[in-house]
């Protein structure tokens, strides 16, 4: 079948098409679903049934897959490398690439969400009489002659492309407000059209910086001369290369020369021929089902408003036919049909509520796209298709010889050409299909960290970008949290990013206090010598390495640190009216002598004339004659400070005996005590570091962070050092199993991304669900108590929640990462063959032949 290409011209987000109409085409991000609360989702049904309620003009719904090239992904982020690891960041994302390709292919898929909108007809410069019209009615009659038999060709006049410009900006307005969509750019609507003659193909190219052309005349028009565009018609057909075969009749066969060769692609259009009259809404989102599948899927669907009182009539008018087929049956002698005595009773209570509501109806056909690489697979696609809508109760045709019309329907700026499946519906039908929900996770961009879904579409993050401002983002907070109970994946997947964020030309800082990264300098051979793993012991060339004197060199800075580590160790309050005011003219003093320290301090209450002074003194004296105190209670002669000049730094303390996350703080013993309180000078050290370069990208991993947030000056300082960081380009990162360390509102809204992992307690799990804005519902418990290892729930920085596989598709990066102890491997005969780490349960670990580089394929 023949018919015209239906795209004259675009320019912006506006496509002119052959008819003479003109569409608006708008992005939506796409929005957070799964996880939401029944009156969440609610809310984003209403803000769509409104929009379809309101916008009384036609609209064209596209939800298309991206097909994503992995390598073309990391060859943009490689272009955005630096710093000294940059040639092996380089080789790092080389190597992904191919492992990725073999997980999942070489395209990963993204569902992007397109609404057009027909924009109204401007209005006429200046008021016409009869006779114009007439005239400009047979004008027009004339130039679509012309342009049917090639003798002319389309003409826009400049002016009625500055007032649909106009009218664009008042649509906008409506559609930004109801479902937070933007304008697309012309690269869109290239890729829009072009992407229609690769489907089963693979990526449509891009023809880069292009744009329609089109000749500009001066032409006579009424009382003066006006500026007229001739759109070169054949310059918009470029864009449609490749041969399209109907002779299947209920499938299309694309053919089409991709990277050197003739290939060919499958295409199956299928109509929704019967919509339910009552769907179920949470629970049957009849556009967000095709996301559940585990091959890619299309819908468009186009809508025309019927304001009330036209949808009235036409009700009318149906129930007068079902009424003369119901007379007909009786005065035949027949008995009335079952579906027009259903029909009868349903016109009526859609009159009923019509009338109440004085709502529209809206006219809506659909169409679904499944494309595969062979016939016999998109057979079971389209069966499996059919099935799940079958299902919901939707009746779906695979129609015969309108394969071609269908194929036009999804193109921009194309108007309805199959017209035996339009259905009238309700705004909320429409609504309930939850156009714009996504499963999407992640920036889109940056290193890989694992995979999301049942496409297992990979998840990209790049962890500074919160920060710099971009649209959609919920958040501008670099700081990121990782929740959950022992063994679940919290610290494999806080090191892993931490490792690529170095390795992306960034710096980190690991507080390391159960001494479980002393292997990294050795496992991470790609760091070379930026790896520096700084052990604190008790060497007396480590004394007073940790004492606020010798970390700050700000008197004052030093004095509020020195503080905090007294008071947490002593318990004495700020209104503690007696000892308060003594510790605090015994740091004082010393902090205005020379080579002050914190041994000092000791010594000033305990060479005191009142008795709760030297009192404090023996109680300090009690800390400071542990074996470690000596990094804290220095002697004011050894100011050495610690380098952190390498890109990686890990921070050790040797001989901590830090008490059990949910030990209460009266129960802690002297070493215990002495322990958390270790905890604060280096936090105060992780704010020196953060304060560094603002130009390098710079994080701080707290593992076992629970030992600085529990008390009341560690959660100080953490708080200063989310809020320091987002200024400085540096993001903190908690690892901890206890949400409700972070629940604090100064901390809380200072987290961007959430990785929260297994968790079984039910308080826990509420706590969490918390700190990711989610509604303790019985779904998303479930969902955190069967997580697997590895599993997490994601939240990232535009809010959007989701399930991902933490992967760090190498064995020497998962051996270098993994925090459980050793594993003895035995023979059948008992002898120990090697102390090898073995795979997380329930993950597969590929064979030792699948290397690259001398690196190995792991799932973790």
């Amino acid at each position: 079948m023949n018919i015209e290409f239906p795209i004259k011209y675009f320019e912006g987000n506006l496509v002119f098409s052959q008819d003479g109409s003109c569409w608006a085409y708008y992005q939506l991000a796409g929005y957070n679903y799964d996880f939401l609360a029944d009156d969440e989702k609610d809310y984003i049904f209403t803000n769509i049934k409104a929009f379809f309620w309101q916008i009384n003009l036609d609209t064209h719904m596209l939800v298309v897959p991206n097909f994503q090239s992995v390598q073309e992904k990391h060859e943009r982020f490689k272009q955005k490398l630096s710093g000294p690891l940059k040639e092996a960041a380089v080789k790092h994302m080389d190597d992904a690439a191919l492992q990725l390709e073999r997980m999942l292919g070489k395209e990963g898929t993204e569902y992007r969400f397109f609404i057009g909108v027909k924009l109204p007809k401007p209005e006429n410069l200046k008021k016409k009489n009869f006779f114009q019209d007439l005239k400009e009615a047979w004008k027009e009659f004339i130039c679509r002659v012309n342009e049917a038999s090639g003798l002319d060709t389309p003409e826009i006049i400049e002016d009625e492309i500055e007032r649909y410009r106009k009218a664009e900006r008042r649509v906008f307005n409506k559609v930004h407000s109801r479902l937070k969509a933007d304008p697309v750019d012309e690269e869109t609507i290239q890729w829009l059209i072009r992407r229609n003659w690769y489907r089963g193909i693979g990526k449509a190219p891009i023809l880069k910086n292009w744009s329609p052309a089109y000749t500009v005349n001066y032409k006579e028009y009424e009382e003066g001369n006006i500026t007229v565009r001739r759109p070169l018609y054949h310059d918009v057909l470029r864009l449609t290369e490749g041969l399209i075969d109907d002779s299947p009749k209920r499938s299309l066969i694309v053919k089409q020369v991709y990277e050197g060769e003739e290939v060919e692609g499958h295409v199956a259009f299928l109509t929704i021929a019967n919509v339910p009259y009552e769907i179920q809404f949470p629970g049957e989102e009849w556009m967000y089902v095709i996301q559940s599948l585990d091959f890619p899927v299309e819908i468009s669907v186009r809508t025309e408003t019927m304001e009330n009182r036209k949808a009235l009539s036409a009700v009318r008018n149906k129930q007068k036919e079902l009424k003369d087929q119901d007379r007909h049956a009786r005065e035949t002698g027949n008995d009335t049909g079952l579906n027009v005595i259903e029909g009868r009773i349903e016109v009526q209570e859609l009159e009923a509520h019509l009338q109440k509501s004085r709502m529209p109806l809206v006219k809506t056909s659909i169409i679904l796209a499944v494309s595969a690489s062979d016939e016999d697979e998109l057979k079971r696609r389209c069966d499996t298709v059919k099935d799940i809508y079958q299902d919901m109760m939707f009746q779906v045709e695979q129609p015969y010889g309108d394969q071609w019309l269908a194929f036009n329907e999804f193109l921009p700026g194309a108007k309805r050409y199959i017209k035996d499946y339009v259905h009238f519906m309700e705004p909320a039908t429409v609504a309930g299909g939850m156009f714009g929900a996504t499963k999407q996770l992640g920036d889109g961009e940056g290193f890989f960290i694992g995979t999301t879904g049942i496409l297992d579409q990979p998840v990209y993050i790049m962890p500074n970008r919160a920060a710099q401002g971009i649209r959609g983002t919920k958040t501008n907070a670099l700081s990121a949290a990782f929740l959950g109970s022992l063994g679940g994946g919290k610290s494999f997947s806080s090191n892993l990013i931490t490792y690529l964020s170095v390795l992306s030309g960034g710096k980190a800082l690991v507080i390391d206090p159960k001494g479980e990264r002393g292997n990294w300098k050795h496992d991470l051979y790609d760091l070379g010598d930026q790896v520096n793993i700084i052990s604190l012991s008790t060497k007396e060339e480590d004394r007073g390495r940790l004492d606020p004197f010798s970390i700050h060199s700000d008197i004052k800075e030093a004095e509020t640190l020195a503080l905090d580590i007294l008071t947490f160790l002593t318990g004495v309050r700020l209104d503690d009216s007696q000892r308060f005011p003594k510790l605090t003219k015994a740091v004082r003093v010393v902090a205005e002598g020379e080579k002050p320290c914190l041994t000092k301090v000791m010594n000033e209450l305990l060479n005191s004339d009142d008795e709760a002074a030297r009192q404090l003194g023996e109680h300090i004296r009690s800390f400071s004659e542990l074996s470690f105190a000596q990094l804290v209670f220095g002697d004011g002669e050894n100011d050495s400070a610690i380098s952190l000049k390498t890109a990686l730094n890990v921070l050790q303390i040797q001989n901590l005996e830090l008490p059990a996350s949910d030990t209460p703080q009266e129960k802690y013993n002297l070493s215990e005590m002495l322990s958390i309180a270790m905890m604060l000078p280096i936090s105060s050290f992780a704010l020196k570091f953060i304060h560094s370069d603002r130009h390098i990208f710079k994080v701080v991993l707290f593992d076992e962070a629970w030992s600085v947030l529990n008390t009341s000056q560690g959660s100080h300082l953490a708080t200063r050092l989310v809020r320091a960081g987002r200024s400085m380009n540096a993001g903190i990162y908690f690892v901890t199993q206890n949400a409700n360390d972070l629940l604090d509102e100064k901390m809380k809204n200072n987290i961007g991304m959430k990785f929260a992992f297994r968790s079984t307690d039910s308080k826990e799990i509420e706590n969490v669900l918390s700190l990711l804005n989610l509604k303790n519902t019985e779904y998303n418990a479930s969902t955190l108590r069967e997580l697997q290892n590895g599993q997490c729930l994601f939240q990232d920085i535009s809010g959007r929640v989701g399930v991902v596989s933490i992967n760090a598709l190498f064995k020497d990066l998962f051996d270098a990462f993994d925090t459980r102890p050793p594993a003895e491997k035995e023979l059948e005969d008992g002898k120990i063959i090697s102390n090898e780490r073995l795979p997380l349960d329930g993950h597969e670990q590929m064979n030792d032949d699948k290397t690259k580089s001398n690196k190995e394929e792991v799932y973790v």
